[in-house]
């Protein structure tokens, strides 16, 4: 019985937080969005998306001389945006709470808050967890433009037009 208590116990151990973390994103209602390789016209956002949680992501054409924009808005000033490798980070004024990133090859995050987010460019990869709304839309002729999956659902092609708003955590 004793090897039996002693077997069991570092199981439980290691059991016991991933049930924890497990029933917590349950409670919390956390949903998930995911976008692989997105591109859209010049001028077209990718991805628009108002996230309640955490958006991180990559922009990369590919080409140093094309450039990709992402801008941040944050309304509560909650101070979790960064970025690595973008060659213009401008941030307005404390009143207009956005944040401007430009760059050919660069990662940004906005961490633990309300944003809206507008990813323009090629090479978009975006992974968003919380609750939001998103609109997605890919290059007009279908081709290779990227996918996205909602909740860990199947993968789908970006759409040739701006996709309806869609939520997260996705309903029933």
């Amino acid at each position: 019985m004793r090897r039996l208590a002693i077997f069991c116990l570092p199981l439980i151990a290691l059991v016991a937080p991933a049930t924890a973390l497990a029933l917590r994103n349950v409670q919390t209602g956390d949903g998930q969005l995911v976008v692989q390789n997105g591109s859209a016209p010049r001028g077209v956002p990718v991805v628009t998306l108002t996230v309640n949680g955490t958006a991180i992501g990559h922009v990369s054409t590919g080409s140093p001389d094309q450039f990709d924009t992402v801008v941040i808005y944050d309304p509560n000033n909650t101070g979790g945006i960064g970025a690595s490798g973008a060659t213009d980070l401008t941030r307005s004024s404390p009143a207009a709470q956005r944040t401007k990133l430009v760059g050919s090859d660069f990662r940004f995050r906005a961490a633990g808050g309300i944003y809206k987010i507008w990813i323009y460019g090629s090479g978009v990869d975006v992974f968003a967890v919380g609750s939001g709304k998103v609109t997605l839309q890919g290059e007009p002729d279908g081709g290779n433009d990227g996918r996205y999956s909602l909740d860990g659902g199947a993968w789908r092609s970006l759409p040739s037009v701006p996709s309806d708003l869609l939520t997260f955590p996705v309903s029933g």
